[in-house]
C-alpha cells in the first residue's frame, strides 16, 4: 500500500481544506516530517488510518475528536486519501461525526459519520463506514492492528513490546497473529477430556445399578459371587455369572409352568362335575316353586272372566256421550272466535293511543329541533371570526419564535465574546508577565556579561610572572597587575544567561502574538455581535444621535429584560391561540350539528304525519270489532264459556268413568290369561330339563366334589403365586443382563476415547508429568517471537556494532507458563541481562529494531503482504550521533525494492540528513499550514 495523495478538511489543527502530494515523494527512500511542536505532525498519520480504518494511529483519538476548532463552522469535517495497491489507484474519503450550521434556516444540526471508497475500475463504490473498513481491509490484507505495527507505528509504540511482561506480549501476539484459536482448542480438548471424565463416573454408576438391581433366590448357589458383581468386575466374568443365572431361573420356570397346566387341568373337571350337581338341585326346586304358581294363577283368570262380561253393554252408552260431547266443543269455539275478537278490539285501542302519544312526542321533537337551530346560528354568528384570529395567532407565534431563537443566539454570542475578552486579558497579562520576564533575562545577561569582560584583565594578571611578556602589551615586566574581582561569573554561567535571555525573548515574542491573536479575535467578535445586536433589536442599541454604547453587563441586561418580555408576549399568544382554535373546534362542531338537524327535519315532519295517520286507522277498526261481537254474543247458548265449559267436562267425565272400567277389566282378563300361559310353560319347561339332565348328574356327593375343588384350587394359586415369582425375577434380570451387556461394551469404548483426549489435553495445555509446562497457545507465539527476534537481531548488530542481541528467555522450571520473556546478550563482555536494564538511547534501537521485525513477521503472517510505505513516529532524540547513523543506515536499508520510510522527529541532524520533508507549522490565526519540500 503507498498513499499518493492525502488531503485533510476541518481535521484535527488543520482549519481549511489542506493537500499533500504524497506521490511527489517518489517511489523510495526517505523522507522526514518536521515542524512545531503540537503543530500536527502525528496528526497526518493519524489522517491516513482514519480514512482507512476509521482509527487514529496511536489509538487514542476518536473521530468525534477530529473536529478543528479553528475551523469556520461551515467548513466540512473528512478526510480523503488517494491510494495505490498492486498498482491499482483506490480514493476513500471518511467524515466523523461532528456538527454544522443548518442548510436552510438557524441553528444547526448533526452530521452523521460516514464513508466512501471508489474503485479504480467499473464496480459501484462502496458506502457505509463499515462496509468501507471492511473492503479496505479486503484490499491491503490487514486489519488495523496489524497495519499499526507494521506499516504505522506510533509515538510510544516502540518500546510497548520492548518491555511488556509476557502476559502483555502473550495479548499482542494473540491479537496480531489471531493464536485465540489454539487457545480455544486447548479448551475444547480439556472441556471434551471433563466431560468425558464426567461420563466415565456416570458409566459405572449406571454398571453399579444395573448389577446392583439384579434379583435371586438366598440359596442361589452363586448368590455370595452376585452379591459382590460391581462395575470393577470384569464384564466377562459378570455376564458369565448373570447366563448361568438365567439359564437356572428359566428352568424352574419351566417346571411351574407344568405343574400349573397339570392342577388347571384337574380344577377344570371337577369343577364341571360340580356344576352338574348344582344345576339338578336347582331345577327340583324351580319346577316346585313353578307348579304352586300354576295352581293360584287359575282362580285369578276366572274372575277376570267375569268382569270383563259385567261391561260388555258400556260400549252403545259409549258412543251416546261422544255425540253430546261433539257438539259442546262445536259452540265452545264460538266462544273463543268471541274472545278473539275482543282481544282484537283491545289491541286496535291501545294500538290508536299509543299511535296519538307518538305523533306529539313528533310534534314536539320537530318544535325542540326548530329551538336548537335557532340557537346554533345565533352561536355561528359570534364565532365567525374564529379561523382569522387563530391564522393571525399562528402567524404571531412563528414570528415570536423566530424572534426567540434570534436572542438566544445572541446570548450564546455574547458568552463566546465575553469568553473572548477574558481570553484577550489572560493573553495580555502573560504577555506583560513574559515582557518583565524578558527585561530582567536581558539586565541579568547583561550584567553577568559586563562582570564577565571587567573580570578577564584580572583572570589574565594571574597567568602573568615576572620576565615573561605580556601577551597584550608584550612588556616584561608587570609593576601593577589587575585585581580579580571577589565574585566573577564563568563563562558556563554567562551562555546560560545568554541562552535564559534568548528563550525570554521567544516566550515575550510568542505571548506578544498570542495577545495580538487573542485581542484580534475579541475585537472582532465584539464588532460581530453589535452588528448583529443593532440588527435585532436596534430600538436598544442605535439612536438618533448615534450608536448606543456597548458593555456586556449592559447588553446582558437587555438581553434579560428582552427574553421576559418575549416570553410573556409568548404566553399570552399561547393563551389566545388555544382559545381561538377551542373556538374553531366549536364551529366546525356546530357546523355540523346544524347540517344533521337540518336533514332530520322534514323525517320528523312526516313521522309526524305518519304517526297522526296511524292513530285514526286504528280507532276506526276498534269501533268495527265492537258492532262484530254485540252480533255473536247474542247468538251463544249461555252467556258464558265457563258455563259451556262445564257442561262439556261433564260429559266428558261420564264418558272416561265408563271407558276406564271397560278397559281395566280387558286388561284384567288379558294379564290372568298371560300369567296362567306363562306358568303352564316354566312348569313344562322344566318338567323336560330335569330328565334331560338327569343322564349328567354324577354319582359322587356334591360337598365331597366342593372340598376337592378347594383344594385344588389352592394348589393352582401356590403354583401362579411362584410363577409370577420367577417371571418377576427372571424378566428385570433378562433385561438387566441385555443393558450391562450393552453398557459395559460403551464404558470400553469412552474409556479408550478418554485416554487419548486426555493426553492431548494435557499435552495442549502443558500439563504433562516431567515435561516443560507450555501451552500450545504459548508454544505457537513463542515460535513467533523466535521468528521476530531473528529479524529484529540482524537490524539490532548493525545499529550497536554487533555489540548486542535479543533472546528469547525460556522457562525458569518445569511448573512454569512463562517462554515469552526477553532478554539482551552484550557480546562485548558476554553477558546476559533484562532489556530493562538498556540505557534509553539502547532501549530505542532495540525497540526499533524489534518493532521492524515484528513488521516483518507480521507481513509473513497475513500471506507475504508487501508494503511500500512505512511511518516511524519520533524517538530519534535519545540517540547519539554515531547511534543516530547507524539507525539512518539500518532505515535507509528498509527503503531497498521500492519503500518509502517516512519518519516524524524534531532531531535537527535528521533535517541535515534527510533532504525531502514535510515540514507542518502553526498558523499565527490559529490551526496548522504544511509544505512539501522535495
Amino acid at each position: 500500500m503507498r498513499p499518493l495523495r492525502l488531503t485533510l478538511s476541518a481535521f484535527g489543527p488543520y482549519a481549511g481544506e489542506t493537500v499533500l502530494e504524497l506521490e511527489k515523494l517518489g517511489k523510495g527512500g526517505l523522507y522526514l516530517v518536521t515542524g512545531d511542536t503540537g503543530a500536527g505532525k502525528t496528526t497526518l498519520f493519524d489522517a491516513i488510518t482514519y480514512a482507512l480504518y476509521d482509527h487514529s494511529s496511536g489509538g487514542v483519538r476518536e473521530g468525534a475528536m477530529l473536529r478543528c476548532k479553528y475551523a469556520d463552522p461551515r467548513t466540512p469535517t473528512f478526510v480523503e486519501l488517494e491510494f495505490e495497491v498492486n498498482g491499482q489507484r483506490y480514493t476513500v474519503r471518511r467524515n466523523p461525526e461532528y456538527t454544522r450550521p443548518k442548510v436552510r434556516g438557524e441553528g444547526f444540526t448533526t452530521e452523521k459519520a460516514d464513508a466512501v471508497l471508489t474503485f479504480p475500475d467499473t464496480r459501484p463504490p462502496v458506502t457505509r463506514a463499515k462496509d468501507v473498513t471492511a473492503a479496505v481491509m479486503e484490499i491491503i490484507g490487514l486489519d488495523y492492528s496489524q497495519f499499526c505495527q507494521i506499516a504505522m507505528i506510533a509515538q510510544g509504540q516502540f518500546t510497548r513490546l520492548l518491555n511488556a511482561s509476557t502476559e502483555e506480549r502473550s495479548r499482542i501476539f494473540r491479537k496480531l497473529f489471531r493464536t485465540q484459536r489454539y487457545a480455544r482448542l486447548q479448551e475444547r480438548l480439556q472441556a471434551e477430556s471433563t466431560a468425558l471424565s464426567q461420563q466415565r463416573t456416570a458409566q459405572n454408576a449406571k454398571l453399579d445399578s444395573l448389577l446392583s438391581g439384579i434379583q435371586y433366590a438366598p440359596d442361589d448357589p452363586d448368590a455370595e459371587a452376585l452379591a459382590a458383581l460391581s462395575a470393577q468386575t470384569e464384564p466377562d466374568a459378570a455376564l458369565a455369572l448373570l447366563d448361568a443365572l438365567l439359564a437356572r431361573q428359566r428352568a424352574a420356570q419351566e417346571s411351574t409352568a407344568a405343574a400349573l397346566k397339570d392342577t388347571e387341568a384337574q380344577l377344570d373337571a371337577v369343577q364341571q362335575q360340580l356344576g352338574a350337581a348344582q344345576q339338578a338341585r336347582q331345577l327340583a326346586e324351580q319346577l316346585t316353586a313353578k307348579q304352586a304358581g300354576l295352581a293360584a294363577a287359575q282362580p285369578v283368570l276366572e274372575a277376570a272372566r267375569a268382569e270383563s262380561t259385567r261391561h260388555a253393554g258400556d260400549a252403545a252408552q259409549l258412543d251416546l256421550l261422544a255425540g253430546q260431547a261433539t257438539q259442546a266443543k262445536a259452540s265452545l269455539a264460538a266462544y273463543d272466535e268471541l274472545e278473539r275478537l275482543c282481544r282484537q278490539q283491545g289491541t286496535a285501542r291501545d294500538a290508536a293511543q299509543l299511535a296519538r302519544a307518538q305523533a306529539a312526542q313528533k310534534r314536539a321533537q320537530l318544535e325542540e329541533l326548530a329551538a336548537k337551530l335557532a340557537a346554533d346560528e345565533q352561536e355561528l354568528d359570534a364565532l365567525a371570526d374564529a379561523s382569522t384570529r387563530r391564522l393571525a395567532l399562528e402567524t404571531k407565534e412563528k414570528e415570536l419564535a423566530q424572534r426567540s431563537t434570534a436572542l438566544s443566539t445572541l446570548t450564546q454570542r455574547l458568552t463566546a465574546c465575553q469568553q473572548l475578552a477574558q481570553k484577550a486579558h489572560r493573553a495580555q497579562e502573560a504577555y506583560r508577565t513574559a515582557a518583565e520576564a524578558k527585561a530582567h533575562a536581558h539586565t541579568r545577561r547583561d550584567a553577568l556579561d559586563r562582570a564577565f569582560l571587567d573580570a578577564q584583565a584580572g583572570l589574565l594578571a594571574q597567568s602573568l610572572t615576572e620576565g615573561a611578556p605580556c601577551p597584550v602589551c608584550g612588556s616584561t615586566h608587570h609593576p601593577a597587575k589587575a585585581q580579580l574581582p571577589r565574585t566573577t561569573p564563568t563563562q558556563a554561567q554567562v551562555d546560560a544567561a545568554k541562552q535564559e535571555a534568548e528563550t525570554a525573548d521567544a516566550l515575550a515574542q510568542n505571548a506578544s502574538a498570542a495577545a495580538q491573536s487573542a485581542n484580534a479575535a475579541a475585537e472582532e467578535a465584539r464588532r460581530s455581535l453589535r452588528r448583529d445586536a443593532e440588527d435585532l433589536l436596534p430600538e436598544r442599541f442605535t439612536a438618533p444621535d448615534g450608536p448606543v454604547q456597548l458593555t456586556f453587563k449592559g447588553m446582558s441586561a437587555v438581553l434579560t429584560e428582552e427574553t421576559a418580555a418575549l416570553h410573556t408576549a409568548q404566553a399570552e399568544c399561547t393563551a389566545a391561540l388555544r382559545r381561538a382554535a377551542a373556538d374553531c373546534t366549536r364551529r366546525t362542531a356546530l357546523e355540523a350539528d346544524r347540517q344533521t338537524r337540518t336533514r332530520q327535519r322534514p323525517a320528523l315532519e312526516q313521522a309526524a304525519s305518519e304517526a297522526d295517520r296511524s292513530a285514526a286507522a286504528q280507532a276506526a277498526q276498534a269501533d268495527a270489532l265492537e258492532q262484530q261481537i254485540a252480533g255473536q254474543r247474542s247468538a251463544l247458548p249461555y252467556p258464558q264459556r265457563a258455563e259451556a265449559q262445564a257442561a262439556l267436562d261433564a260429559l266428558e267425565a261420564r264418558r272416561t268413568v265408563l271407558r276406564t272400567g271397560m278397559e281395566q277389566a280387558q286388561a284384567a282378563l288379558k294379564r290372568a290369561e298371560q300369567a296362567q300361559a306363562a306358568a303352564q310353560a316354566a312348569v313344562d319347561a322344566l318338567q323336560a330339563q330335569q330328565t334331560a339332565a338327569a343322564q349328567a348328574v354324577p354319582a359322587q356327593p356334591l360337598e365331597d366334589l366342593q372340598a376337592l375343588q378347594t383344594r385344588l384350587t389352592a394348589a393352582r394359586n401356590a403354583l401362579r403365586e411362584q410363577a409370577q415369582q420367577l417371571a418377576a425375577q427372571l424378566l428385570p434380570n433378562s433385561a438387566a443382563a441385555e443393558k450391562y451387556r450393552a453398557a459395559a461394551a460403551a464404558r470400553t469404548q469412552l474409556e479408550q476415547r478418554w485416554q487419548w483426549v486426555s493426553a492431548l489435553a494435557a499435552t495442549a495445555g502443558g500439563t504433562l508429568t516431567s515435561k516443560q509446562k507450555i501451552r500450545l497457545e504459548a508454544y505457537i507465539q513463542m515460535n513467533y517471537l523466535d521468528r521476530i527476534l531473528r529479524h529484529a537481531n540482524t537490524r539490532l548488530m548493525q545499529m550497536t556494532a554487533g555489540q548486542y542481541e535479543l533472546e528469547r528467555i525460556g522457562a525458569e522450571n518445569q511448573r512454569s507458563q512463562s517462554g515469552l520473556d526477553l532478554g539482551v546478550i552484550d557480546h562485548y563482555n558476554g553477558t546476559r541481562r533484562n532489556v530493562k536494564t538498556l540505557s534509553g538511547g539502547e532501549s530505542f534501537k532495540a525497540s526499533l529494531a524489534l518493532a521492524l521485525g515484528l513488521s516483518d513477521e507480521v507481513q509473513s503472517a497475513a500471506g507475504g503482504i508487501r508494503l511500500d510505505t512505512l511511518f516511524l513516529d519520533e524517538g530519534f532524540g535519545s540517540l547519539d550521533e554515531e547511534s543516530l547513523e547507524q539507525a539512518m543506515r539500518v532505515l535507509a536499508g528498509l527503503t531497498e525494492g521500492d519503500r518509502l520510510v517516512g519518519i516524524i522527529s524534531h532531531v535537527s541532524a535528521l533535517k541535515d540528513r534527510i533532504d525531502r520533508q514535510v515540514v507542518v507549522r502553526k498558523a499565527r490565526t490559529g490551526g496548522s499550514t504544511v509544505e512539501l519540500i522535495v
